[in-house]
């Protein structure tokens, strides 16, 4: 994508699957986003999006981070939250509205978003290798992180061209990623 050109998103959704897992009724949702510029497709995203029925969150401790090549440290506000609530047109409360997600939804405090945390891990591998092209980026969460809970975004090189990520904190690994560059 150019800055400053106009673009265009066109979403589809490829596919809708319901499964039965430990927590209940799960559906799978799958989004195909594509960005385009002048007519041309810029990027093509994949979404998978999980709905579920209400259960209460999962905060235990997860897999301790790994020995990192690199790492950085970010510390979410509100205001943060909020700003990419709204850059990202995510309407869901658990991110901004500390009555509703400790009240309602029953955490803690409010939620970093899943997406916010492969940004920032996304940009920790490209400060700390500034000469990689990326080709393939791929994120899963495996638990929330909490605002205004510290946190890294961190990861190393395990093979030429290939490299695994992840945010946490002292309770584990919040989130694991792979990366795929030239």
């Amino acid at each position: 994508l150019r800055v400053g050109g106009d673009a265009q998103r066109v979403s589809t959704i490829l596919r809708v699957e319901e499964k039965h897992g430990r927590t209940g009724a799960l559906l799978f949702v799958t989004v195909q986003h594509d960005y385009l510029q002048d007519g041309q497709l810029a990027i093509r995203e994949e979404q998978d999006i999980v709905y579920r029925e209400p259960t209460p969150p999962k905060l235990g401790a997860a897999a301790a981070l790994p020995e990192a090549g690199w790492q950085e440290s970010i510390t979410p506000t509100p205001t943060l939250l909020f700003r990419y609530s709204a850059v990202t047109f995510n309407g869901h409360r658990i991110h901004y509205d500390w009555p509703y997600v400790t009240e309602t939804e029953g955490y803690p405090g409010l939620v970093v978003h899943g997406p916010l945390m492969a940004t920032l891990n996304l940009r920790a591998f490209c400060r700390a290798n500034p000469g990689a092209t990326l080709q393939r980026f791929a994120y899963r969460g495996v638990r929330p992180l909490i605002a205004p809970q510290p946190f890294v975004a961190g990861g190393r090189i395990v093979e030429p061209g290939k490299a695994q990520l992840w945010t946490g904190n002292d309770q584990g690994i919040a989130q694991q990623a792979e990366v795929e560059f030239t």
